[in-house]
């Protein structure tokens, strides 16, 4: 029971990182769950079932695995994705496995800015075909995560990844693959939501391992 109490009240703490002081109620009202609810969280009184986790996260623009466990990408990647033998390498922690991407960082100036958001995620679909395939690898900017024209965004859901291109259109968004034998999607901000958009990538290496 100690344990399972200290788990609570460390969530609390994560919780009450991401809902500014005096906002509760719109925080709430944001995730789409009740004040009291939220309100216990933020008490250490209870924990939040899977499915208002997610609401949570999404609501506080951080991930479910930080906010659950607090040893996501927020805490460990701004300590060493720019770790340097000689002042020069990138380090890049890799999504959903272990181990890193090594950039040189003189090669990708582009990208030092945001080495503290950025992750890496080895392609397993041909949808994005000819830009890229499988076994290439995408660097995904985590803090971008407004749907923006022209740009290749990555998306979650059932724990399946979806990549694609963005165009604004009257209805929301439409979700195009590079790769022509798939169809597009549009959806509307509503819809939008039963997706995690993961981030916005910045740069394609094809092919690696």
């Amino acid at each position: 029971m100690t344990e399972k109490k200290e788990s609570v009240l460390q969530f609390s703490e994560r919780l009450k990182s991401i809902v500014p002081a005096g906002s509760g109620r719109d925080f709430a009202k944001r995730a789409g769950i009740g004040y009291s609810t939220v309100h216990n969280y933020l008490q250490g009184v209870s924990s939040p079932t899977l499915e208002n986790l997610v609401s949570l996260a999404r609501a506080g623009n951080v991930s479910v695995e930080w906010l659950a466990t607090g040893e996501e990408f927020r805490g460990a990647a701004l300590q060493v994705v720019q770790e340097a033998e000689n002042g020069r390498v990138l380090k890049i922690p890799f999504i959903d496995k272990e181990g890193f991407l090594f950039l040189d960082s003189d090669a990708f100036p582009t990208i030092q800015k945001e080495a503290g958001r950025l992750a890496a995620l080895q392609v397993d679909s041909d949808v994005m075909e000819p830009t890229f395939g499988v076994g290439s690898v995408l660097v995904v900017d985590r803090g971008r995560k407004n749907l923006r024209d022209s740009k290749v965004v990555v998306l979650r859901k059932g724990g399946s990844y979806l990549y694609k291109r963005v165009q604004i259109v009257s209805e929301g968004y439409s979700l195009i693959s590079d790769n022509k034998k798939y169809n597009e999607m549009v959806v509307s901000d509503e819809s939008l939501c039963t997706f995690e958009i993961v981030g916005s990538g910045v740069l394609v290496l094809n092919q690696l391992g």
